[in-house]
């Protein structure tokens, strides 16, 4: 099998594939480096493959690791958050009051294709200006136009 190309089969797309290398992960490995801590990851399994299978073979606490993690969270599920939040009348951002289970990068395609009203269809209502910017200036809507995934609300269409 080929590498995956490291950039989009699309003309003037700005969208690179190691986005999440870029963004997070090389920045938090740097930090690491330079002050000889580890992280606490809030990540949970039953959001991937991968983080279940990471938590099977470490637990919460990867200490042994070739990168020593902590994700004391890796065995909560979306309605452990929920209670815990409202147990403790704790504050959490809007944007999960109006639909959205995950925030991550709103600008990331990963998975976008799977849901039947994906990110850029509610982006193009709740934050207008960031949608045009994406679609339009970044090029994701020609990423987008060529993998077949709708990006303007049904709603929204002539």
């Amino acid at each position: 099998m080929q590498p995956l190309p490291m950039f989009f089969a699309v003309d003037h797309a700005k969208i690179k594939c190691d986005r999440c290398d870029v963004m997070k992960k090389h920045p938090c490995k740097q930090y690491e480096k330079e002050t000889g801590r580890v992280p606490f990851l809030g990540t949970m399994a039953c959001e991937s493959q991968l983080r279940q299978q990471k938590y099977h073979r470490e637990g919460c606490n990867g200490f042994d690791a070739k990168r020593p993690t902590s994700t004391p969270m890796s065995f909560w599920e979306d309605q452990d958050v929920w209670h815990y939040i409202s147990s403790l009348s704790l504050s959490y951002a809007s944007i999960y009051d109006k639909g959205e289970d995950r925030t991550g990068c709103m600008f990331c395609m990963f998975g976008c294709h799977k849901d039947a009203e994906n990110r850029f269809q509610r982006m193009y209502h709740s934050h207008p200006k960031q949608w045009s910017y994406c679609i339009n200036q970044l090029g994701c809507g020609k990423v987008l136009d060529y993998i077949g995934v709708k990006y303007v609300p049904e709603d929204e269409l002539f």
